[in-house]
Parts: structure tokens; sequence; C-alpha cells
């Protein structure tokens, strides 16, 4: 359990986590007031045997507002003593196209003898002016073991699961014992842990497709749980050993090839986070150097071209999806926080305001219906050959996305996106029963050739119902609470959330990838649903 000294109720702030600066009560000589000093307590576990001395590295995400300077954090050992350590910060906060002063992440290294112990524990203690300080930096990988292929560091740093949600390192996040009502969610996922080991050197492209090492990530951020950071450390080395780092298509994924939907910087941000690795840094920009090279938000219809049946559409043609405007606009997000250069920042915005003029002003000249629609038929007429069409499950992965631009931007588009998407999809985008979405939805089935038929009935729809009730979730948080809206999308999450938790979700084996990537933050929507308007404009002041 963490040690913080301050409440929870000065962290969350009309829903939205927020650090609240708390001043000691002391001014100093020049009138001021010095922040409040704030614990947090580090668990080392020992992941290897003839443990010694040992450099322990770790790094330590912070809240938004909580440290300046890296140089005021000190590491005490049990006893509270305070031992040297090296530290540095890796990365400010960004908010609204801009550099911040505060600190995101810094990374701490020591030498800490485990001789005859598995197990040890180290307080930080934020805003305390650091006394002992241990030389310089080495790199990460020499504290680091392989086995099996498989990669750990000889010492694994856990922090508990209310800081890491309160740092805000993975977007806005509800602690798992916190989800109350919402508990099934929590048994999904240990329940399905277990299996989806099984891939975690999987050398079948597709095991990986929709970001396994996030998903364990965001486990583990939730949770504090030693087993899903020990999942996600190895994945995400295993992914980063098989990224392309030279050449014009570098930062992709080589067991796929150059395919945007197999490339995860938010992966290697993560990583870098958690570890101060440069490694995993460099990675991730060349993969954010990738989707901003190769991200396309407007749709334009006529560089289409028709494609044959029974052959793959996404292979050596344009085209354009709406996963492909996910994992794209994702890259160039977090592009955008690895290295503030505008361009990312940019991009964002000009994709953003392509995805409405799309929703308010479709390309194929008919009238709006709240969903970003494409001719299905030349896009893969093995789906559909609707003239009009578009995805539910595919909209999940643009909207994870999108809602990270809006902690970022406060872009009153984002918002205005969510809902006409939701009010369309409740509308038109359902099963009769509500019990799961269509595959393929018709948007034009008041009139045309295919005049009645709601859309096609994938194989395994219902496998991504926790998807689409984080659609209704995140509709419900940009709601006001109790109005018919509102009353519709909790309806239509309670019943897709009660049949998503029931789920296994490791076969195939993507669809724990696509389950839980971002459906967590479905929790923090529902718990604060409504709470979205002032909340943004104190995190982005903070921030």
């Amino acid at each position: 359990m963490a040690k913080i000294n301050f409440t929870r109720r000065q962290f969350l702030f009309s829903g939205f986590p927020l650090f609240i600066a708390s001043s000691s009560g002391q001014k100093k000589s020049d009138g001021s007031t010095p922040p409040r000093e704030t614990t947090v307590e580090v668990t080392l576990f020992g992941e290897t045997g003839n443990l010694g001395l040992e450099t322990v590295n770790f790094a330590l995400p912070l809240p938004p507002g909580l440290l300046s300077d890296a140089r005021r954090a000190a590491v005490l050992d049990e006893t509270g003593e305070e031992i040297p350590a090296a530290v540095r910060f890796l990365e400010p906060w960004r908010a609204a196209g801009k550099t911040r002063t505060g600190l995101r992440a810094i990374q701490i290294q020591l030498p800490l003898n485990f001789t005859g112990l598995k197990t040890r524990r180290l307080t930080i203690v934020i805003n305390r002016a650091r006394k002992k300080t241990h030389g310089d930096f080495v790199p990460v990988a020499q504290t680091l073991f392989e086995e099996n292929g498989l990669v750990l560091p000889r010492v694994l740093a856990v922090l508990p699961a209310d800081w890491l949600c309160l740092s805000l390192v993975a977007g806005p996040q509800t602690p798992a014992r916190e989800a109350g009502d919402l508990a099934g969610y929590e048994a999904l996922v240990e329940r399905n842990f277990p299996g989806s080991l099984k891939f975690i050197d999987s050398k079948i492209y597709h095991e990986w497709l929709f970001d396994r090492t996030s998903a364990w990530y965001k486990m583990y951020v939730r949770t504090g749980g030693v087993k899903f950071l020990e999942a996600a450390y190895r994945a995400a080395h295993f992914l980063r050993r098989h990224t392309k780092m030279e050449g014009p298509d570098a930062g992709i994924f080589t067991l796929k090839g150059a395919d945007l939907k197999y490339v995860y910087p938010r992966a290697m941000h993560l990583h870098y986070l958690f570890t101060g690795d440069e490694d995993a840094l460099l990675a991730g920009r060349k993969m954010a150097e990738f989707c901003l090279k190769n991200h396309q938000p407007e749709y334009r219809a006529d560089r289409l071209k028709p494609v044959a049946l029974g052959v793959d559409p996404e292979k050596e043609r344009e085209f354009w999806t709406l996963r492909h405007q996910g994992y794209g606009l994702l890259g160039i997000l977090h592009g955008w926080e690895m290295t503030g250069e505008k361009i990312y920042f940019e991009k964002a915005v000009a994709s953003v305001k392509a995805y409405r003029r799309h929703q308010k002003q479709p390309p194929d000249g008919r009238p709006p219906d709240g969903s970003l629609r494409q001719n299905w038929k030349m896009y893969d007429p093995n789906e559909a050959i609707y003239e009009g069409a578009t995805s539910a499950w595919m909209m999940t992965l643009l909207l994870d996305p999108l809602f990270h631009y809006w902690t970022l931007s406060g872009d009153r588009r984002v918002p205005e996106i969510v809902l006409e998407w939701c009010d369309f999809l409740d509308r038109q985008g359902m099963v009769p029963d509500g019990s799961k979405a269509y595959y393929v939805i018709n948007n034009f089935r008041e009139s045309g050739p295919f005049r009645g038929e709601p859309g096609k009935l994938g194989p395994d729809m219902e496998m991504h119902n926790a998807e689409i009730a984080y659609t209704f979730a995140m509709g419900m948080f940009f709601t006001e609470p109790g109005s018919k809206r509102w009353l519709t999308y909790r309806k239509r999450f309670e019943q897709l959330f009660e049949l998503a938790v029931r789920l296994d979700v490791n076969r195939p084996a993507r669809a724990f990838n696509w389950t839980f990537q971002f459906t967590s933050q479905l929790v923090y929507f529902v718990k604060n649903s409504g709470r979205s308007r002032e909340t943004l404009r104190k995190y982005l002041q903070t921030r």
C-alpha cells in the first residue's frame, strides 16, 4: 500500500485525477511556500538467483504538478535512512501543444545488497532535497537478465496501484480495488490473464495484434500486481527486439511488415516511463515517426480502387479504415509526448478536424448520421459491399486516442464526435436484442440496393462487447447524468458489460489484446460519468 501523506480527495477533483499542490505551511525567506513532502513506498523483488550487491533500476511516474526538480527526490531504506541514489528526470508533462515545467517521471538507480534476500522496500520522498547521490547511471541493459529468450530485471520494482493511477501514466484510471459494482471487469482480467501468458513470446504476428504489451501494463497500473508487470516487461522487450530500427520503414513490427496497425509506440512509451530504458525510447520514437509518415486522416474515395474477392484488401494498395486511423493517431500522440516536437501535435489537431468534418459532412455527399462511414465495397468486398458502412469495433480503436487527445487539448470536437457516434450506434448499430453490435453496419438501410438490411453479423462480435460497453461508458462520461441520452447509454452499457465479463478472450489469441488494451477506462468513465467540463479545465491548468 502506498504511504501517501495526502488524501485521495486532494487528487480527485470533480472526478478527474488531479494533484492539488499542498504546502508545508512554513514560508521560505522569499515569502513562497515550499511544497509538502510526499512519500511512496516501492517494493523490490529479486527475480533471479545468486543475488548480491545489485544495481536497482526503475522509474517513478509522477502526478502532474507534483515535482519540478529531480534533485528534490530522496531515497530511504527500510530504517528510514537516506541512501545514495542517482536520479534524473525522463520527460516533462505536455498539454495543449506546450511543454510544461513539471516532471512526468524520474529514473532512479542505486546499489543495494540482496544477499540472502528476495524482497526489500524503499521509500521515495518527493520534494525533499536529496543529500546523498550515487555516481553515474549505467545502461539499463546491465541490470537485466535473460532466460529462455525473455528479459526481466534482476530486481523488479513494484509501485502501488493508487500511485500509478494518480500518476496518469496510462491516462485517468480507477484502481481495481475501487471498481465496486464493476468488479466483474476485474474478474474478467484475472480469469483470462493466465491463458494470455501462452503467447508472451509468440512468433505468430497476429497474436500481437492490438498491442498485448499495453494490455498487460494497464493491468499492472490498476492493480500494482507483480505478475502483470513481469508479463508487460517481457513483452516490451520482445516487441522492441522485433522492431525495425533502420531504413525508410523503420518502426515497423518485423514479424508482420509495414502495417500501421502493428506499430505500438504507446507500449514503448509506457516501458520507458517505468524503466528509463533509452532503447525503449529510441524504438518508440522510430515507431512514432512511422505513424507520422503513414497516417492519412482524410477519407479520399477518389484514390480507392476496387479489390477482387478473395484478395487481402490491405496488401499493397491504398485504403482507409477506422482502426488504422486509431493506431496512427495514437502513435502521433505518443510521438508528441516523447519528443515535444510540434509537428506531432499539429498533425493530431489536423486529424481530429478531419474526423469531425467527415462526421458532419460525409465524403459521399449524403446527409450525416453521426458515423464516420466509408464505401465498404471499395475496402473489403469479402465482408460487405455496402456503399455506406462503418464498424463499431473499429471505431473503438479511434475513440481511445481521441480521448487521449482530449486530455491533452480539451478540444470540444472530441465529445461532439463521441456523443454523435454513440447516438448512431444506439440507433442503428446494435442487433435487435442488444447483445452485440453488427460486424459491418449498413448506413443506408433506409434506401439503396440493401434496403432493410441493418448490417453483417461477424463470427465473433460478442467478443467485442467489452469495447462496445467502453464506447457507451465514454458517452456517459461526456453526458449529463440522468438525462435521456445518459439513461440510454447506461442501459446499453449495463447489458453489454454483463455479457462481456463472462467471456473467454484468449480465443483467438488477439481477442485478449483487443479486449484489454484500453477498456479498463470504462470503470473510470462510469464512476465519473458527467464530470468532464470543469474537471478538464482544472486538469489542463495543473498539467
